[in-house]
């Protein structure tokens, strides 16, 4: 995920002077380090803050200039990312005003402000909300509704709120905020640009991106008129509008302006701060998008590192993991990604609590990861758990609900769970073109999987038609030599070979293997399906070498992979096991058919109708093989499976019932074989029924 950049806005304090000497010389100190640290000169800041500190000791406990000086030496340490060392300033400050004003005094309300932004960005939520409250009546009481002060805590509320999740809460205390600053400084003044900006993010939370681009805009081209070219701000708003572009699917701006971000960053705050790590994130998820992974890696690591050095266990350090996580995901280097996932979940959900929507990516993430590998038990809660989270915290047609929907009905799809998926893989593609746009890349990722599961029952030109249609968003958005182009290209040209059609089968998978070798390299396990899909185009060729080629070359890549377990692999087996049988290679064929049965057993349970296609394939180099005692067992299971399945798959239950009826013959029990084949025939006739009645219907549409 991206992390989003927001403005919470420190208290600098000055005091009234008077006549004598020793006070002009600490406000001239105070002064300085006031204009100093505005530039964002802290070294020079430090200096004169430091010298104020110094003579403002020697006035005494009870003197409000010693509680000044501790203040602004809080903040200038707080900008640093020195947390430990401002909470320790910020509460001696405090004490201090408390005992010099009372507790409700207005000098108080800036000291409890800055604690509590330094509180929330530590995810330290309860605390940082109970000294904003007192710090908002403290304002409210002594300065009235629309004074300029109530703003700046306002704003602070507002963005305690988005980050706890709560983006219905905040929107209303942003937009008061935005009333006063509008109305007592103008439209065009930094100050209100920084709301802006901070509503802009909630906005792009609950999924209103064009609105969020609008303000992060507006808030940019007011910084750039009002502030230096280098000014920390504008490298904030930078990162939002790449951020939010993206998610748009504009990818074109999105490197230079985080380039820009982060040479910004880096000169005003040194490459170890926290907001350097923030940018370095970002540019890395970009690149991990556009397939540029090896430019991705370093900067996820350096983020991480300095995330992890200044922050220890903060969900700032839980993104770094979760996107790392995905990175390695990515690569298939899938054994690295579940325990970054798993560290944070576990980050998150102790710091933000089960119900943050943040957590709910982790566990759609986790998910995900899961489902790649083959497994689904551990995968369907997950994603249920993340849709749950959604639903409540963001609203029924927010997109990260449309996420959590495309994954469990793609999920339900992998199991052959048709009719459960096709509501959820619909109400998904709805929910993202009503807030993306038809033709969104998100659009066409729910478009594909639709496709992809029409394509699984048969319905070839519907299948053909979606597909197309994701094709044409992707290419023109993404690029042609993209990965989400190569997957839909590999579909495509799936769909051509069911359809018997391999000349204009064979381009499409060469295409999106020369993709993905170009993107994975000649290793990963994303190159597998589509040399396994090639195989079985040659195979039916009857190019029988280069098909056992292709097909070995596929089950290493796979078994390299470990643990992936995927009905692809299962499906690679047995076609390479056919491969054998053709070549009466029948202990190999054997051997093979008997691991895909394992797996998909493991996958989709023991009485799924793809359990029973596989054991009758057992049973088949059994028979092969001479070995008619053992073939008996999953013959026997097959046809149990099968009769009991609905729909009927006609062509597998008659195979079942052939290969048993020739156990039977070869065991001396012809009776009961003639039995079997006289089923057989009933069923041919059922197939035959069946098809013409289908062939109608279609003629029909």
């Amino acid at each position: 995920m991206k992390y989003l950049y927001l403005l919470v806005l420190l208290s600098i304090f000055l005091l009234a002077t008077t006549g004598s000497a020793q006070v002009a010389s600490w406000e001239n100190e105070n002064v300085a380090g006031l204009r100093a640290y505005q530039q964002q000169n802290y070294v020079d800041a430090e200096k004169f803050f430091n010298s104020a500190f110094q003579q403002a000791k020697d006035f005494g406990e009870r003197d409000p200039r010693l509680a000044t000086s501790l203040n602004n030496l809080a903040s200038l340490e707080h900008v640093r990312r020195k947390d430990a060392n401002a909470e320790s300033l910020y509460r001696r400050s405090l004490n201090l005003s408390e005992k010099i004003y009372g507790p409700d005094h207005t000098q108080l309300a800036g000291v409890l402000n800055n604690l509590a932004n330094l509180l929330q960005e530590q995810a330290r939520y309860p605390e940082a909300e109970i000294l904003l409250q007192r710090a908002l009546d403290i304002r409210e009481k002594a300065l009235g509704p629309e004074h300029p002060d109530i703003a700046v805590v306002l704003s602070s509320l507002g963005v305690l709120r988005r980050e706890e999740g709560k983006y219905s809460e905040a929107e209303p205390l942003l937009q008061r905020a935005l009333a006063i600053r509008q109305k007592t400084l103008g439209a065009e003044q930094p100050e209100v640009a920084g709301v802006l900006n901070n509503l802009a993010a909630v906005y792009q939370s609950q999924g209103r991106y064009k609105d969020a681009e609008f303000l992060y805009k507006r808030t940019l081209a007011i910084w750039e008129k009002t502030l230096p070219p280098t000014h920390p701000d504008i490298a904030t708003v930078l990162d939002n509008i790449a951020a939010v572009q993206q998610l748009e699917g504009n990818y074109t701006e999105g490197e230079s302006l985080l380039l820009r971000a982060l040479d910004i960053r880096e000169k005003a705050f040194g490459p170890q701060h926290p907001g350097v790590a923030t940018i370095l994130n970002n540019l890395a998820m970009f690149y991990k998008e556009r397939g540029r992974y090896s430019e991705a890696d370093p900067l996820m690591q350096r983020a991480r590192g300095i995330w992890e050095d200044g922050l220890g266990s903060n969900p700032q350090l839980a993104t770094a993991l979760a996107n790392l996580a995905a990175l390695r995901k990515e690569q298939g280097r899938y054994s690295e990604s579940e325990p970054l996932l798993q560290r944070a979940l576990a980050i998150r959900e102790k710091a933000l609590g089960p119900q943050h929507p943040d957590v709910a990516s982790t566990l759609n993430n986790l998910g995900m990861l899961l489902q790649k590998q083959g497994n689904y038990a551990a995968a369907e809660p997950l994603f249920q758990r993340a849709l749950a989270i959604w639903e409540t915290g963001l609203g029924l047609e927010h997109p990260n609900v449309a996420s959590a929907l495309n994954n469990l009905g793609t999920l339900l799809e992998a199991q052959e769970k048709y009719v459960e998926a096709q509501p959820l893989l619909q109400r998904a593609l709805s929910i993202r073109i009503k807030a993306l746009g038809p033709e969104h890349p998100d659009v066409a990722t729910v478009l594909n999987n639709m496709a992809a599961s029409l394509n699984s029952q048969g319905k070839y030109a519907e299948a053909e038609i979606l597909f197309k249609r994701a094709l044409a968003i992707w290419e023109r958005a993404l690029g042609p030599e993209n990965r989400d182009v190569a997957t839909v290209l590999v579909n495509l040209g799936t769909l051509q070979e069911l359809k018997g059609n391999h000349v204009a089968a064979e381009p499409l998978l060469r295409r999106a293997l020369t993709i993905r070798e170009a993107i994975f390299g000649p290793q990963h396990p994303e190159l597998a399906p589509v040399l396994a899909n090639l195989a079985t185009l040659h195979q039916v060729q009857h190019d029988f070498a280069r098909s056992e080629l292709l097909y070995k070359r596929a089950v290493d890549i796979w078994e390299k992979a470990t643990p992936v377990r995927s009905r692809d692999f299962a499906q690679t087996l047995e076609n390479l096991g056919v491969l054998y049988l053709i070549q009466h290679k029948n202990d190999e064929a054997g051997a093979l058919f008997e691991r895909a049965v394992t797996i998909k057993i493991d996958l989709l349970g023991p009485q799924h109708p793809a359990v029973a296609t596989g054991l009758n394939k057992v049973a088949t180099a059994d028979l092969a093989r001479g070995y008619y005692t053992e073939a008996e067992s999953p013959c026997q299971r097959a046809l149990n499976i099968l009769e009991k399945s609905s729909p009927l798959d006609y062509p597998a239950v008659i195979d079942a019932l052939e290969n048993y009826a020739l156990v039977l013959k070869k065991t001396k029990r012809k009776a009961q074989a003639e039995l079997l084949e006289t089923r057989a025939m009933v069923y041919r006739a059922k197939l035959k029924e069946h098809r013409r009645k289908t062939e109608i219907q279609s003629s029909l549409q």
